[in-house]
């Protein structure tokens, strides 16, 4: 077994670019770049911040990482495997390992599903390719309800709908989605950003707590500098698509090198900087 720390993630160079509408039927289609050459990498049971304005990169990163898209160039690497390489039902396979949390627990949640369905959706999918069979439908429930508790809900919530929650609640019921499939890696995409900011303390303190009693590794999305400050071991700072500035979160906390990361800091932290 080696001593070194085990990489969960390894993003290579990678870029993606989307094309644009024609503005004539003459005209070439031009091109949106919306991510340039960008590699890091995470290694499993730390967190990873990726920082940046609206516009930088950030949500489209996040798709690639979970395979929602192909990159333009570069390769993506989950425990040593090639997530762009791999076929349809392999990749299904391995999503499982590897979840989401949104920013807005409200959008995020179908509001015509009970609690109990949207919780044990990712089991669904998962479950019969890996077994060749889905689980029961008391199986899917007590794995649903362990889930539930586990967040700080009761099981008893499962057959109730979105709307008789709370904003922080519904973010409770996203993680206990994420949860449910046992991952090694979430990817929790502003995922108090909506919330108010009493509430925001208390998922943070969750996912801090998920992460101790299972292992979990963190890719965080942010522009919050202090969330990322907070949650984070190391981070990277994109700006229009490109990766301006890596470090751990000390360092780059307290000391900033390139000029869009210090006005960031500025703007967002203050005189607590």
């Amino acid at each position: 077994m080696s001593a070194h720390p085990k990489v969960l993630l390894d993003v290579q160079h990678v870029s993606q670019h989307y094309a644009l509408p024609k503005t004539s039927f003459l005209s070439k289609a031009g091109q949106l770049q919306a991510l340039t050459d960008v590699s890091f990498k995470l290694e499993a049971g730390k967190n990873l911040g990726i920082v940046g304005e609206s516009g930088s990169g950030k949500s489209t990163l996040a798709r690639l990482v979970m395979a929602l898209e192909k990159p333009t160039q570069g390769q993506i690497f989950y425990k040593e495997q090639n997530l762009n390489a791999l076929p349809a039902n392999m990749l299904r396979e391995i999503r499982s390992d590897f979840q989401m949390v949104f920013q807005d627990p409200y959008g995020s949640l179908d509001p015509r599903q009970t609690i109990l369905r949207i919780v044990s959706e990712p089991l669904h999918s998962t479950l019969d390719i890996a077994s060749g069979q889905s689980l029961n439908a008391l199986d899917l429930k007590d794995r649903a309800a362990t889930a539930l508790t586990e967040v700080g809900l009761r099981a008893s919530d499962l057959n109730k709908y979105p709307h008789e929650f709370s904003g922080g609640q519904r973010q409770r019921i996203a993680i206990a989605r994420a949860l449910i499939t046992r991952p090694s890696l979430i990817v929790a995409d502003e995922p108090v950003s909506a919330l108010d900011v009493s509430v925001q303390a208390q998922v943070l303190n969750l996912l801090m707590d998920l992460q101790d009693r299972f292992g979990l590794s963190y890719l965080f999305i942010s522009h919050d500098l202090a969330v990322v400050n907070l949650m984070c071991d190391d981070v990277i700072v994109l700006q229009h698509g490109q990766v301006v500035e890596a470090g751990s979160a000390e360092d780059i906390f307290q000391n900033a090198q390139h000029a869009y990361t210090q006005a960031l800091l500025s703007a967002i932290l203050g005189n607590s900087h």
